[in-house]
Parts: structure tokens; C-alpha cells; sequence
């Protein structure tokens, strides 16, 4: 039977401090490996996400200079 009682033991997340922002980067690097280790077809799309958001932010830059 369990000892309701006794010492509980310190577990990794009871003693690290974390704010939302890197636990939530930490979760969305996760993500990210997971899908490129798990479904090869992904690192295409990600190749393509990087690509096109490079674009945009070269248009938008661009376009403030005017």
C-alpha cells in the first residue's frame, strides 16, 4: 500500500524553475524534432516554411525603407 505520509521525493520539476515562455519554447523545439525525425516529408515543408518566411520578411523590411 502506498504511504500517503512519507517524504516525497524531489522530482526534476519540483526543484527547476520555469517560466512559461521556455517551457513553451522547449515544447515547440519538441514539436519541431519530433515531426522531422518522425515523417521524413515534413523537412520539406519546414525547408519551405523557412524559405517563404525569409521572403516575407525581406518584402516587409523592403517595404518600410520607402
Amino acid at each position: 500500500m502506498k504511504d500517503h505520509g512519507g517524504q516525497r521525493h524531489p522530482g526534476p520539476f519540483r526543484t527547476m524553475p520555469v517560466d512559461a515562455e521556455s517551457a513553451g519554447i522547449l515544447v515547440a523545439v519538441a514539436f519541431l524534432v519530433l515531426g522531422l525525425v518522425g515523417l521524413p516529408i515534413v523537412k520539406w515543408f519546414f525547408l519551405g516554411t523557412l524559405v517563404v518566411g525569409g521572403v516575407v520578411a525581406w518584402l516587409l523590411r523592403r517595404s518600410r525603407k520607402e
